[in-house]
């Protein structure tokens, strides 16, 4: 019994602390973003928003749990070992921080251009597009195909803000470039906590 809940498929390193990342991201999406909605448009959104990363939460927290009392039942059954090593490795080394002080910068420089250039509203359309363009440098370290896959949709949805400006529907913009992806990345936050086969 033991030892098939050693061997049972697992989410991949770092799916906890990534998917509570992207979750938090996408539920800032939400709010940010429906701003601009009905009372009661706004209420829907966050309340579903709320209630994906809540599930996100109680997921990765209890993986984490499960990840901690492994490695102290190993701990207590290996008795002539003074360290014992972790089941699975965070992989947020250099490659990873690299990356994201890309974005930041990306992100930073890009809505402030677009600001200077008089049109903020394009801002979150920006956002999308650099956000999702991330991900495909991030599958590419953590070698994880379904990365590829956010990548493809966040960065569309990115594009598709930037063509609501361009065909006089900047209502759209928030939509598509900012409550479209937030619900991604909320949706890829409990899909990174599923068991990968795509490694």
């Amino acid at each position: 019994m033991t030892q098939a809940r050693e061997t049972r498929p697992q989410p991949a390193a770092g799916a906890e602390v990534g998917s509570l990342i992207g979750g938090a991201f996408g539920l800032v999406f939400l709010i940010v973003n429906s701003a601009s909605f009905s009372t009661l448009g706004r209420i829907l959104v966050l309340v579903m928003g709320i209630a994906a990363f809540a599930a996100i939460a109680f997921f990765a927290l209890r993986s984490l749990g499960r990840m901690k009392r492994a490695q102290v039942s190993s701990a207590n059954s290996a008795k002539g070992q003074d360290e014992v090593s972790p089941g699975r490795a965070v992989p947020f080394g250099r490659s990873y921080w690299i990356i994201v002080g890309v974005e930041a910068l990306a992100l930073f420089g890009g809505t402030r251009l677009l600001s200077g250039l008089g049109h903020p509203e394009l801002g979150v359309a920006w956002v999308a597009f650099v956000v999702g363009t991330h991900f495909y440098a991030l599958g590419h370290v953590f070698k994880l195909n379904r990365f590829h896959i956010l990548a493809t949709v966040v960065t569309l949805c990115g594009i598709a803000g930037f063509i609501a400006f361009f065909a006089s529907i900047p209502a759209f913009i928030p939509i598509l470039g900012g409550i479209i992806p937030g619900f991604v990345l909320l949706a890829f936050g409990l899909w990174a906590l599923v068991a990968v086969d795509d490694r």
